[in-house]
């Protein structure tokens, strides 16, 4: 196996255990919290869409970026893919911080970012 595909394997487990970790922290700590403290059920159930959409964004992104990078030609798609974890890190950063969480997301994103990058461009044509 290439550098590329080794890199882009490695970001993808690290997008994959930030994804299990955030569906193990939200439902055994997040939402029980928010419940104990009379949150409004709505709101609950808000967070919890929303927390869930984002761990299935991850596990769901992880096996395409493997897929992908073994087929030829698509190495634009790959950094396009790229761009959902890499947007998920800046806004983790600007409006949680620095935390386990968005330093996972943000180091298995340019590891994807780096791989995508040498991966060996497409035929003529092709992006």
């Amino acid at each position: 196996m290439t550098l590329p595909r080794w890199l882009i394997l490695l970001g993808s487990l690290v997008l994959f255990a930030a994804g299990m970790l955030h569906i193990i922290g939200g439902y055994f700590y997040l939402i029980p919290a928010l419940v104990k403290a009379g949150v409004d059920p709505r709101l609950v159930a808000t967070v919890k869409c929303v927390w869930l959409v984002f761990t299935v964004e991850l596990v769901i992104l992880t096996p395409a970026f493997v897929r992908l990078s073994r087929r030829t030609g698509t190495r634009s798609l790959v950094f396009y893919l790229a761009l959902i974890p890499v947007i998920d890190a800046i806004l983790m950063y600007y409006f949680v911080g620095a935390f386990i969480g968005s330093n996972m997301v943000a180091g298995g994103s340019v590891l994807l970012l780096v791989g995508a990058w040498l991966l060996p461009r497409g035929r003529a044509g092709m992006a």
